[in-house]
């Protein structure tokens, strides 16, 4: 049972971008290497996937583009099969990658409202062309391979086919968001057989949507393939091009040789305001700050419960309810007061709001903090996107 190495599965990432607009399936297959081409035939007249993104509009006209690429393993990988599913490019595919709500996902937990929209304009295709396949085909491993919202797709439908057909499953991701609540985290680590996360350090769509929203596999470290600091749009980079690039950074036959990271959700910190000036604008620090106010609602007590709201309305809307959350919070003891004052100023110089103070604990103080952190991720995260197109 062999998995795909990084430069398989980054290279298969970044060619399935060309068959966006039909008529490129030369590109496609030219932007392959040898390691791919080797081990998998694709039927793109019979095998390439079509899906609804965007805005209102863009569902309201059926404005169906190329989303993946089904490939029928052989020689090393025969009875295999491969998905490779596209990301974000363009504008109506950005919209879509920032719109935040939850929906209930195939496996019955709360996913990203956005992702499983286009997934299910999508699931039609892919069971169509899977099923025969998998049914004359063995029972080998399916690939699920995506780049930034094409990670987000893959992570869905590799849990997806893993219920449906029963194979082995593997998902291979770069630069992905995160895809649902931890329900969805804990049910998808269990239930695909391996999984390779793979980011980089500069990357910010990674870093969104925020807590309560997290990664799988669960409790357990990404590969981290670039460790250059600092969060810029060009670290979502996936093509050879890039700065610093996936495929660049993908490029080895051996997983055992990449570094791994540990992402510890649940390390307890508390945060000093005085030490707050010594905050960058690092994946570093986005964490921490998650990490932070984690511990804050854990020793409150109320952990549990903010999490639980978080699948009630929207992200904004559960941004106001943990607004409120933190006030009461800071009123209940002079302690938890100062924890939370030393949380809200790191979060204002990660913001590049080193120049206001925190005097201020209301809730409307409070919602206009997590607003500019929040912010300026997404804003990164936005050009970065664009960075892609």
């Amino acid at each position: 049972m062999k998995e795909l190495t990084p430069l398989m599965a980054a290279s298969l990432a970044d060619a399935v971008y060309s068959l966006k607009v039909s008529g490129k399936e030369n590109q496609f297959s030219q932007a392959l290497p040898p390691s791919v081409k080797n081990n998998f035939d694709f039927d793109l007249a019979n095998h390439r996937v079509t899906g609804v993104s965007g805005g209102i509009t863009s569902r309201l006209l059926n404005r169906r583009t190329g989303f993946a690429a089904i490939g029928k393993g052989k020689s090393t990988f025969s009875g295999d099969h491969v998905v490779a599913i596209r990301g974000t490019d363009g504008l109506r595919d950005i919209i879509t990658d920032l719109h935040i709500g939850l929906t209930g996902g195939e496996n019955n937990s709360l996913v990203h409202a956005g992702f499983n929209k286009v997934f299910q304009s999508i699931k039609p295709a892919l069971e169509k062309s899977l099923t025969p396949l998998l049914t004359t085909n063995g029972r080998g491993t399916v690939h699920c391979v995506g780049h930034s919202l094409g990670g987000a797709l893959a992570h869905i439908t590799a849990d997806w086919v893993k219920r449906r057909y029963k194979n082995r499953v593997c998902l291979y991701t770069f630069g992905s968001p995160r895809v649902g609540l931890d329900g969805f985290s804990i049910k998808t680590s269990g239930s695909i057989d391996k999984i390779f996360r793979c980011t980089h350090a500069s990357d910010p769509v990674p870093l969104i949507p925020l807590w309560p929203f997290m990664h799988a596999p669960y409790k357990s470290p990404e590969i981290l393939l670039s460790s250059a600091p600092g969060i810029r749009a060009s670290g979502h980079s996936m093509g050879v091009n890039g700065a610093p690039g996936y495929l660049n950074t993908a490029n080895s036959n051996d997983w055992g040789a990449l570094q791994k990271k540990s992402t510890d959700l649940f390390k307890e910190i508390d945060l000093k305001y005085p030490d707050r000036h010594q905050v960058t604008f690092t994946t570093y620090w986005s964490n921490r700050l998650n990490y932070a106010l984690i511990t804050l609602l854990k020793k409150a007590g109320l952990l549990a419960l903010v999490t639980a709201q978080a699948g009630i309305g929207t992200f904004l809307t559960f941004y106001d309810m943990l607004a409120s959350s933190v006030e009461k919070i800071a009123k209940l003891s002079g302690e938890l007061a100062e924890q939370t004052r030393g949380l809200l100023g790191h979060m204002l110089v990660f913001a590049g709001k080193a120049g206001v103070k925190v005097a201020d604990l209301s809730y409307r103080f409070i919602r206009w903090v997590f607003e500019v952190t929040v912010g300026a991720l997404m804003r990164m995260a936005r050009q970065a996107l664009d960075y892609i197109n």
